[in-house]
């Protein structure tokens, strides 16, 4: 193969390899395009019917009906959780309730070997909770389990377990 061709086989692929990264990075905006909107408009949706004024972090909690949680702070810097649903919008002070970090402990201390993937604020039947999730490998078993715990948000006590069984 001459030196020329080497170089056009070489600049074809280089191309191909850039459009296949222009064209995905295109199709993930557009399916993005949705979530990112919805997200803006939950966080304005607060800035307007909360105290909330500074957005640090926005989690979708989905459940019997779906939220937009956002967590950040007052005009005094103070930390806010605000819960955009549908039909209402409902905010708490941080400090009002347990820590992302709490419900994880309450977790760990039942289930000491869970490697927890996440914790979300949520809500159940009309509840503020934080969403556990994790997995772990049960005593026995050759797979893993995957859980999420609920815990009511302003004291921590337990709400309920689910276990997923189709992975």
């Amino acid at each position: 193969m001459g030196t020329g061709r080497k170089w056009k086989v070489w600049l074809l692929t280089v191309a191909i390899l850039v459009g296949a990264v222009i064209l995905a990075s295109w199709m993930f905006t557009t399916v993005m395009d949705d979530e990112w909107g919805s997200q803006r408009e939950a966080v304005q949706s607060a800035y307007e019917k909360t105290i909330l004024t500074k957005a640090v972090k926005v989690d979708r909690f989905v459940g019997e009906k779906s939220y937009t949680v956002i967590q950040g702070e007052d005009k005094i810097g103070q930390p806010v959780l605000v819960w955009v649903g549908q039909d209402e919008v409902r905010s708490e002070m941080a400090s009002n309730g347990i820590t992302a970090e709490q419900a994880q402990n309450q977790t760990l201390a039942k289930q000491p070997d869970a490697e927890v993937l996440r914790v979300t604020p949520g809500m159940m039947n009309g509840t503020a909770v934080w969403e556990v999730f994790y997995k772990q490998l049960p005593e026995g078993e050759v797979k893993e389990q995957y859980y999420y715990d609920y815990y009511r948000f302003a004291d921590g006590q337990p709400v309920d377990t689910w276990r997923l069984s189709i992975q």
